[in-house]
């Protein structure tokens, strides 16, 4: 299973080295080091973070105590904005530190699903499943904490960060979450969760 797993990522990396994203994320960190130690010296709602221009946010690794398996970075939406429709092969825990909007998830030739977040919420997008956060705050920026499990999949040579070939503007996508909670189908905010927002409407689909 293992096997097979690492020929799929192996062989997705090789049809798409444009759209790796690996090569971006280890410059920024030559030029911005991830902080390390036992605790982050700052607030997160607060501290100042480097522009990550390939991803249109803000943001900054860290790797606290030595790890060799967990790896975290905090990053920041722009007002109104959104991130870049990615996915990757690390698992990812991401909370909410700051904001509130919504992220698009599905799998190639899936259904779209949609997640609303405001500060406090816990999610996580599945592995390798595309992915991408939208800032409903025009006035404000969002922030999350995504914690992962990155340093195992280098030693495993597994990882990958892959960017989607059709990004969605906010207004392309705001209507997939208006469609979610018109019928029941968003998780997380004040609708409750149910299963998944119907593809027909997906402009971005693989």
């Amino acid at each position: 299973m293992r096997d097979e797993y690492q020929r799929g990522v192996l062989s997705s990396e090789k049809r798409n080295r444009d759209a790796s994203e690996i090569a971006a994320r280890d410059e920024f960190n030559r030029q911005h080091p991830p902080i390390k130690g036992l605790v982050v010296p700052h607030d997160l709602r607060k501290m100042d973070l480097p522009e990550r221009k390939w991803r249109n946010n803000r943001g900054q690794w860290f790797d606290l105590a030595d790890y060799e398996v967990l790896n975290a970075h905090l990053a920041e939406l722009k007002p109104g904005s959104a991130s870049v429709r990615h996915r990757h092969t690390t698992e990812a825990y991401l909370y909410i530190v700051k904001g509130h909007g919504y992220s698009l998830i599905n799998y190639d030739d899936e259904p779209i699903e949609a997640v609303e977040w405001s500060e406090g919420t816990l999610f996580a997008p599945p592995r390798w499943a595309w992915h991408q956060h939208f800032n409903l705050d025009e006035s404000d920026t969002s922030r999350y904490l995504a914690i992962q499990d990155t340093g195992l999949l280098r030693t495993m040579r597994l990882h990958n960060i892959e960017r989607h070939g059709v990004q969605l503007s906010p207004e392309e996508a705001r209507p997939l979450l208006e469609s979610a909670i018109a019928n029941g189908t968003v998780h997380g905010g004040d609708h409750g969760a149910s299963t998944i927002v119907e593809p027909l409407t997906d402009p971005g689909k693989a």
